[in-house]
């Protein structure tokens, strides 16, 4: 008697990629996206007016990858931003054939299971979002390290900070629709704020639950030309502290109203950050310990509050 095997379904993948002249880096990340293991993946890209070679490179692998690549028209001009390059690839092609979203930087290199641990995270939690350290790399100091976004989750962490870098985010298709409807609310596509962090603050808002993979699957590379980089060591909190006084934390917060759920402690958090007043700052001091995952993180949001200095 012969014993039929069900086919094994492969997860397909949409992956979305922003680029603005990436071209040193960007042939190494689209092989090693090409190259994923145990999945089924096609790369979405959106080129935000390039003036090096990152557009012919995408049109040639469009053309030797006919049904993995697709590059997308910027037909809205330019969005200005990594960030908003993101939110408009987030409001652009039509995702609903695939199981899953991911989202890839240009300039970094994924090792060939990348995905496939995202996948076996995901179903082994039931989560509806992932993420993962990483493996920081300096090419002018041959240097690496990891750089540990995994540390345990806090009730409220969402709105004050982003589940790791985008680069390790895979997010269900339920939580993508969620996502999308969201942004697709918005006038415009915020430039200077943080599309993970915004994410991640979407799906933890409206209930999803959220795996962090202490694994570390990316070379993050680390060059001049990165948005923010790993903010490592002192010099990473010197930029994490600068960032705090010029506002840019408490205005991605009161700008999260825009797609948070907006439930009670929610509503609180931003009125209180919005009126920022003596005893507001003591209040927001009193439930740092609930906003940020790294002890040390949530001492100094505290003292920062109490400064006035957010």
């Amino acid at each position: 008697m012969v014993t039929l095997s069900r086919p094994v379904t492969v997860p397909r993948i949409a992956v979305l990629m922003a680029t603005y002249n990436g071209a040193e880096f960007l042939s190494d990340q689209m092989t090693s996206l090409l190259w994923q293991s145990g999945v089924d993946i096609h790369i979405f890209a959106r080129d935000d007016g390039s003036t090096d070679e990152t557009p012919g490179l995408l049109e040639k692998f469009a053309a030797s990858f006919p049904g993995k690549v697709t590059v997308l028209s910027n037909g809205l001009g330019r969005a200005g931003s990594a960030a908003a390059n993101f939110f408009h690839l987030m409001r652009g092609p039509d995702l609903s054939s695939f199981e899953f979203v991911a989202f890839a930087d240009q300039d970094d290199v994924w090792l060939p299971d990348k995905l496939q641990q995202a996948m076996n995270g995901l179903r082994s939690s039931g989560a509806h979002g992932y993420s993962s350290n990483l493996i920081a790399y300096d090419a002018a100091s041959n240097s690496c390290g990891i750089v540990d976004k995994a540390q345990a989750q806090r009730r409220w962490d969402y709105l004050f900070q982003g589940a790791s870098a985008g680069c390790t985010y895979v997010i269900t298709a339920r939580a993508f629709g969620m996502v999308r409807s969201a942004i697709e609310r918005l006038e415009a596509p915020p430039m200077t704020l943080s599309h993970d962090w915004t994410i991640y603050a979407i799906c933890r808002s409206h209930g999803l639950d959220w795996r962090h993979d202490q694994g570390a699957r990316i070379v993050y590379r680390q060059h001049a030309s990165n948005a923010y980089g790993a903010l490592l060591g002192l010099a990473g909190l010197r930029a994490r502290l600068g960032m705090m006084r010029s506002g840019w934390y408490r205005r991605h917060v009161l700008w999260l109203k825009h797609v948070l759920a907006m439930g009670a402690f929610e509503r609180q958090v931003i009125e209180r950050l919005s009126k920022f007043g003596p005893m507001d700052r003591l209040w927001l001091a009193a439930h740092a310990h609930a906003f940020r995952r790294r002890g040390r993180d949530r001492i100094l949001l505290g003292l920062a509050f109490l400064t006035g200095t957010v």
